[in-house]
């Protein structure tokens, strides 16, 4: 039951975030952006024919498409959260029977629904495309994104996720339009790049150094969950009927 009332919540927030031209189409672009780049920047090392940046390719590939299928989550959280009180939707929502469990997982789903789906299809459309352009270029198949590209995305995709909605919940507060909340959930999503340049600084002879990639994607990872961690602790204390209607 708790679910069913959170689904129509999720829902609700979705469409009223779909129904806002600028997100409909950021998230167009998001999602498929990432995962285009992706196969644009392996095939293009390929044509070269330079192994060297085969590689660093490659390792950008993951942070890409774990990139671009976080931004839709800042965009919706942002329009559900902070619209609300833009649109002078958050006193009716207020006023509703639904519980601060219900209100709140209706939130979060509305989010995370869809950058998951946004997640696992891009991967696996960057790989599915990847191999069949492989195919017709007489080159051996590969797993684009490599297994450290896979522990980035879906080990530290989900996580920045929900942070990215708990900051929301934290700025909601402080900001009066949406678009001052993208410009904060931006910081969030910034982690990403760590795996893209730190472990550029230890490349050795031309090649990255496995053992400096690795690191950077178990340090985004425990970041993620980290900054995932500390942001709930601190929403879950303002996610209340008693602080929110302070906003209306």
């Amino acid at each position: 039951m708790v679910l069913e009332k959170s689904m129509v919540v999720a829902k609700t927030d979705l469409k009223m975030a779909l129904d806002v031209r600028y997100v409909k189409y950021s998230m167009v672009v998001a999602g498929g952006f990432g995962p285009v780049m992706a196969i644009l920047m392996v095939v293009s090392s390929l044509l070269l024919g330079i192994p060297e940046l085969l590689s660093i390719m490659v390792l950008y590939a993951s942070s890409l498409i774990g990139l671009f299928a976080i931004m839709p989550a800042s965009l919706i959280a942002a329009n559900a959260l902070v619209g609300e009180k833009e649109q002078r939707t958050l006193e009716p929502l207020l006023c509703t029977p639904l519980s601060d469990k219900e209100l709140l997982m209706g939130k979060v789903l509305s989010s995370l629904i869809p950058s998951m789906v946004m997640i696992i299809v891009g991967t696996f459309a960057t790989m599915i495309a990847a191999n069949i352009t492989l195919l017709f270029l007489n080159e051996p198949f590969m797993i684009i994104p490599d297994i450290s590209g896979l522990v980035l995305i879906f080990g530290a995709g989900p996580p920045m996720v929900l942070a990215v909605i708990a900051v929301m919940i934290l700025i909601s507060g402080k900001v009066t339009r949406v678009y001052e909340a993208y410009q904060a959930s931006g910081s969030v999503i910034i982690l990403f790049l760590i795996p893209m340049f730190l472990p550029l600084a230890s490349m050795q002879n031309e090649m990255l150094n496995p053992e400096a990639v690795w690191f950077s994607v178990l340090l985004t990872v425990l970041l993620g969950v980290s900054l995932m961690v500390i942001t709930w602790l601190i929403a879950f204390t303002r996610f209340n009927r008693n602080n929110m209607v302070q906003l209306v």
